[in-house]
Protein backbone atom coordinates (compact mmCIF):
# COMPACT_ATOMS: atom_id res chain seq x y z
CA UNK A 1 0.00 0.00 0.00
CA UNK A 2 3.05 2.45 0.48
CA UNK A 3 4.43 1.95 -2.57
CA UNK A 4 0.84 2.19 -4.12
CA UNK A 5 0.64 6.00 -3.08
CA UNK A 6 4.21 6.89 -3.90
CA UNK A 7 3.31 7.62 -7.77
CA UNK A 8 0.46 10.11 -6.55
CA UNK A 9 3.25 11.82 -4.28
CA UNK A 10 5.26 11.92 -6.78
CA UNK A 11 2.39 13.99 -9.39
CA UNK A 12 1.46 16.14 -6.95
CA UNK A 13 5.03 17.13 -6.22
CA UNK A 14 5.19 17.94 -9.90
CA UNK A 15 1.76 19.64 -10.36
CA UNK A 16 2.62 22.02 -7.73
CA UNK A 17 6.10 23.28 -9.57
CA UNK A 18 4.39 23.68 -12.55
CA UNK A 19 1.88 25.96 -10.71
CA UNK A 20 5.13 27.97 -9.21
CA UNK A 21 6.94 28.10 -12.65
CA UNK A 22 3.51 29.97 -13.69
CA UNK A 23 3.90 32.31 -11.04
CA UNK A 24 7.13 32.67 -11.59
CA UNK A 25 5.90 33.73 -15.14
CA UNK A 26 3.21 36.22 -14.10
CA UNK A 27 5.40 37.96 -11.91
CA UNK A 28 8.15 38.67 -14.49
CA UNK A 29 5.25 39.93 -16.82
CA UNK A 30 4.35 42.13 -14.38
CA UNK A 31 7.97 43.21 -13.73
CA UNK A 32 8.19 43.49 -17.52
CA UNK A 33 4.95 46.12 -17.51
CA UNK A 34 6.07 48.05 -14.62
CA UNK A 35 9.50 47.98 -15.79
CA UNK A 36 8.37 49.38 -19.58
CA UNK A 37 5.86 51.91 -18.48
CA UNK A 38 6.86 55.15 -16.68
CA UNK A 39 9.05 55.03 -13.70
CA UNK A 40 7.31 55.61 -10.38
CA UNK A 41 8.33 58.47 -8.12
CA UNK A 42 10.93 56.36 -5.76
CA UNK A 43 12.28 54.01 -9.21
CA UNK A 44 14.16 57.61 -10.14
CA UNK A 45 16.59 56.67 -8.09
CA UNK A 46 18.15 54.25 -10.60
CA UNK A 47 18.63 54.79 -14.11
CA UNK A 48 17.70 52.98 -17.31
CA UNK A 49 20.95 50.89 -17.46
CA UNK A 50 20.39 49.11 -14.05
CA UNK A 51 16.88 48.78 -14.61
CA UNK A 52 17.44 46.63 -18.04
CA UNK A 53 20.23 44.73 -16.43
CA UNK A 54 18.04 44.03 -13.82
CA UNK A 55 15.37 43.33 -15.13
CA UNK A 56 17.43 40.40 -17.77
CA UNK A 57 19.55 39.43 -14.50
CA UNK A 58 15.70 38.41 -12.57
CA UNK A 59 14.80 36.97 -15.72
CA UNK A 60 17.95 34.82 -16.23
CA UNK A 61 17.62 33.55 -12.94
CA UNK A 62 13.74 32.93 -13.29
CA UNK A 63 14.75 30.79 -17.05
CA UNK A 64 17.43 28.96 -14.41
CA UNK A 65 14.98 28.02 -12.02
CA UNK A 66 12.14 26.81 -14.97
CA UNK A 67 14.93 24.96 -16.37
CA UNK A 68 15.63 23.36 -12.61
CA UNK A 69 11.78 23.00 -12.60
CA UNK A 70 10.97 21.09 -15.53
CA UNK A 71 14.24 18.86 -14.82
CA UNK A 72 12.84 18.11 -11.33
CA UNK A 73 9.09 17.58 -13.28
CA UNK A 74 10.95 14.93 -15.40
CA UNK A 75 12.50 13.20 -12.33
CA UNK A 76 9.35 12.93 -10.64
CA UNK A 77 7.27 12.01 -13.67
CA UNK A 78 10.09 9.27 -14.50
CA UNK A 79 9.73 8.28 -10.61
CA UNK A 80 6.21 8.17 -10.94
CA UNK A 81 5.98 5.48 -13.56
CA UNK A 82 8.85 3.64 -12.49
CA UNK A 83 7.25 3.65 -9.23
CA UNK A 84 4.27 2.21 -10.73
CA UNK A 85 5.90 -0.18 -12.75
CA UNK A 86 7.36 -1.97 -10.13
CA UNK A 87 4.53 -2.09 -8.15
CA UNK A 88 2.70 -3.70 -10.66
CA UNK A 89 5.90 -6.01 -11.52
CA UNK A 90 5.29 -7.05 -7.48
CA UNK A 91 2.07 -7.67 -7.84
CA UNK A 92 2.32 -10.00 -10.74
CA UNK A 93 5.05 -11.72 -8.76
CA UNK A 94 2.95 -12.54 -5.57
CA UNK A 95 -0.28 -13.39 -7.57
CA UNK A 96 1.99 -15.86 -9.37
CA UNK A 97 3.62 -16.77 -5.57
CA UNK A 98 0.33 -17.04 -4.38
CA UNK A 99 -0.64 -19.32 -7.87
CA UNK A 100 2.41 -21.16 -6.60
CA UNK A 101 1.88 -21.73 -3.21
CA UNK A 102 -2.21 -22.54 -3.83
CA UNK A 103 -0.83 -25.61 -6.80
CA UNK A 104 1.04 -26.83 -3.49
CA UNK A 105 -1.49 -26.92 -1.35
CA UNK A 106 -4.10 -28.93 -4.18
CA UNK A 107 -1.05 -31.53 -4.56
CA UNK A 108 -0.69 -32.21 -0.84
CA UNK A 109 -3.86 -32.23 0.36
CA UNK A 110 -4.35 -34.81 -2.87
CA UNK A 111 -1.76 -36.96 -1.49
CA UNK A 112 -3.17 -36.62 1.84
CA UNK A 113 -6.33 -37.90 0.73
CA UNK A 114 -4.87 -40.14 -1.23
CA UNK A 115 -2.54 -41.38 2.48
CA UNK A 116 -5.72 -41.66 4.44
CA UNK A 117 -7.56 -43.84 1.58
CA UNK A 118 -4.73 -46.29 1.38
CA UNK A 119 -4.55 -45.94 5.25
CA UNK A 120 -8.12 -46.80 6.25
CA UNK A 121 -7.93 -49.74 3.38
CA UNK A 122 -5.00 -51.37 4.81
CA UNK A 123 -7.14 -51.14 8.25
CA UNK A 124 -9.60 -52.52 6.67
CA UNK A 125 -7.83 -55.37 4.90
CA UNK A 126 -6.20 -56.21 8.20
CA UNK A 127 -9.02 -56.17 10.13
CA UNK A 128 -10.80 -58.58 7.78
CA UNK A 129 -7.87 -60.55 7.70
CA UNK A 130 -7.52 -60.93 11.30
CA UNK A 131 -11.22 -61.84 11.89
CA UNK A 132 -10.31 -64.89 9.66
CA UNK A 133 -8.46 -65.98 12.66
CA UNK A 134 -10.12 -64.72 15.72
CA UNK A 135 -12.52 -66.90 17.63
CA UNK A 136 -16.16 -66.65 16.82
CA UNK A 137 -19.12 -67.90 18.79
CA UNK A 138 -20.72 -70.95 17.60
CA UNK A 139 -24.06 -73.32 19.01
CA UNK A 140 -22.26 -76.55 19.48
CA UNK A 141 -24.82 -79.22 21.24
CA UNK A 142 -26.99 -76.62 22.58
CA UNK A 143 -23.74 -74.45 24.11
CA UNK A 144 -22.33 -71.49 22.70
CA UNK A 145 -18.39 -72.16 22.38
CA UNK A 146 -15.31 -70.05 21.03
CA UNK A 147 -13.87 -71.30 17.49
CA UNK A 148 -11.34 -70.96 15.38
CA UNK A 149 -12.51 -70.44 12.13
CA UNK A 150 -10.12 -72.70 10.26
CA UNK A 151 -11.02 -75.15 12.81
CA UNK A 152 -14.54 -74.97 11.61
CA UNK A 153 -13.95 -75.19 8.42
CA UNK A 154 -11.66 -78.27 8.56
CA UNK A 155 -14.55 -79.79 11.10
CA UNK A 156 -17.40 -79.42 8.38
CA UNK A 157 -15.44 -79.91 5.58
CA UNK A 158 -15.15 -83.43 7.14
CA UNK A 159 -18.47 -83.30 8.62
CA UNK A 160 -19.61 -82.73 4.58
CA UNK A 161 -17.89 -85.54 3.53
CA UNK A 162 -19.76 -88.22 6.06
CA UNK A 163 -23.07 -86.91 5.12
CA UNK A 164 -22.62 -87.46 1.15
CA UNK A 165 -21.55 -90.92 2.29
CA UNK A 166 -17.81 -90.56 1.33
CA UNK A 167 -17.03 -92.32 4.76
CA UNK A 168 -13.54 -93.00 3.59
CA UNK A 169 -12.67 -89.44 3.07
CA UNK A 170 -15.01 -87.95 6.36
CA UNK A 171 -12.80 -90.54 8.22
CA UNK A 172 -9.58 -89.36 7.18
CA UNK A 173 -10.78 -85.46 7.53
CA UNK A 174 -11.83 -86.36 11.59
CA UNK A 175 -8.75 -87.91 12.10
CA UNK A 176 -6.54 -84.93 11.06
CA UNK A 177 -8.69 -82.59 12.49
CA UNK A 178 -8.81 -84.29 15.71
CA UNK A 179 -4.19 -84.21 15.07
CA UNK A 180 -4.42 -80.92 14.19
CA UNK A 181 -6.55 -78.95 16.60
CA UNK A 182 -6.45 -81.62 19.70
CA UNK A 183 -7.95 -78.93 22.31
CA UNK A 184 -10.81 -77.79 19.99
CA UNK A 185 -14.56 -77.62 20.91
CA UNK A 186 -15.03 -79.77 17.69
CA UNK A 187 -12.98 -82.65 19.19
CA UNK A 188 -15.76 -84.45 20.85
CA UNK A 189 -17.86 -84.10 17.92
CA UNK A 190 -15.15 -85.42 15.27
CA UNK A 191 -14.72 -88.40 17.54
CA UNK A 192 -18.29 -89.65 17.14
CA UNK A 193 -18.40 -88.95 14.28
CA UNK A 194 -14.68 -90.59 13.20
CA UNK A 195 -16.88 -93.52 15.13
CA UNK A 196 -19.81 -93.56 13.05
CA UNK A 197 -17.43 -93.24 9.73
CA UNK A 198 -15.68 -96.32 11.24
CA UNK A 199 -18.89 -98.43 11.98
CA UNK A 200 -20.33 -97.48 8.33
CA UNK A 201 -17.09 -99.14 7.04
CA UNK A 202 -18.02 -101.91 8.91
CA UNK A 203 -14.33 -100.95 11.07
CA UNK A 204 -16.25 -102.36 14.34
CA UNK A 205 -12.69 -102.83 16.50
CA UNK A 206 -11.53 -99.18 15.48
CA UNK A 207 -15.60 -97.63 16.21
CA UNK A 208 -15.38 -99.43 19.51
CA UNK A 209 -12.00 -97.89 19.99
CA UNK A 210 -12.86 -94.62 18.85
CA UNK A 211 -16.51 -94.61 21.17
CA UNK A 212 -14.47 -95.53 24.56
CA UNK A 213 -12.43 -92.77 23.84
CA UNK A 214 -14.79 -90.29 23.46
CA UNK A 215 -16.71 -91.82 26.88
CA UNK A 216 -13.17 -91.95 28.65
CA UNK A 217 -12.35 -87.82 27.52
CA UNK A 218 -15.87 -86.33 27.67
CA UNK A 219 -18.44 -88.65 29.46
CA UNK A 220 -20.35 -85.65 30.24
CA UNK A 221 -20.38 -84.14 26.96
CA UNK A 222 -23.91 -84.11 24.99
CA UNK A 223 -22.42 -86.92 22.36
CA UNK A 224 -21.80 -89.23 25.44
CA UNK A 225 -25.47 -90.83 25.14
CA UNK A 226 -25.08 -91.82 21.31
CA UNK A 227 -21.61 -92.36 21.63
CA UNK A 228 -22.44 -95.27 24.14
CA UNK A 229 -25.14 -96.57 22.22
CA UNK A 230 -22.96 -96.87 19.13
CA UNK A 231 -20.47 -98.53 21.31
CA UNK A 232 -22.83 -101.40 22.25
CA UNK A 233 -24.03 -101.62 18.16
CA UNK A 234 -20.55 -102.10 17.53
CA UNK A 235 -19.67 -104.68 19.80
CA UNK A 236 -23.07 -106.43 19.14
CA UNK A 237 -21.93 -106.15 15.12
CA UNK A 238 -18.15 -107.69 16.28
CA UNK A 239 -19.92 -110.92 17.96
CA UNK A 240 -19.65 -109.95 21.46
CA UNK A 241 -23.04 -109.48 22.80
CA UNK A 242 -22.16 -110.10 26.52
CA UNK A 243 -20.39 -106.79 26.41
CA UNK A 244 -22.62 -105.69 24.34
CA UNK A 245 -26.02 -105.89 27.11
CA UNK A 246 -23.98 -104.31 29.47
CA UNK A 247 -23.26 -101.47 27.81
CA UNK A 248 -26.85 -100.94 26.44
CA UNK A 249 -27.42 -101.25 30.29
CA UNK A 250 -24.96 -98.53 31.20
CA UNK A 251 -26.83 -96.15 28.78
CA UNK A 252 -30.40 -96.83 30.35
CA UNK A 253 -28.36 -96.02 33.96
CA UNK A 254 -25.66 -93.30 33.05
CA UNK A 255 -28.17 -91.60 30.92
CA UNK A 256 -31.87 -91.91 31.41
CA UNK A 257 -34.52 -89.68 29.74
CA UNK A 258 -32.80 -89.39 26.54
CA UNK A 259 -33.53 -90.93 23.40
CA UNK A 260 -30.39 -93.08 24.05
CA UNK A 261 -31.78 -94.52 26.34
CA UNK A 262 -34.76 -95.90 25.09
CA UNK A 263 -33.06 -97.29 21.85
CA UNK A 264 -30.78 -99.28 23.81
CA UNK A 265 -33.97 -100.52 25.98
CA UNK A 266 -35.71 -101.29 22.50
CA UNK A 267 -32.26 -102.97 21.55
CA UNK A 268 -31.43 -104.89 24.98
CA UNK A 269 -34.99 -106.60 24.43
CA UNK A 270 -34.21 -108.10 21.44
CA UNK A 271 -30.94 -109.24 22.43
CA UNK A 272 -32.97 -111.45 24.79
Amino acid sequence: MAMARRPHRFARLARALRQATLGTAVLAAIGGTVLVGPPPAHAALFDDDEARRAILDLRGRMAEQQRQIDAISRKLDELASRSQLDTQNQFESMRQEIARLRGQIEVQANELANSQRRERDLFTDLDTRLKKFEPTPVQLDGKTVSVDPNERKSYEAALAQFRAGDFRAAQTGFQQFIQQSPDSAYVPNAMFWLGSAQFAQKDYKNAISTHQELLNKFPDNARAPDAMLNLAYAQIESGDRTKARKTLESVITHYPDTPASQAAKERLASLR
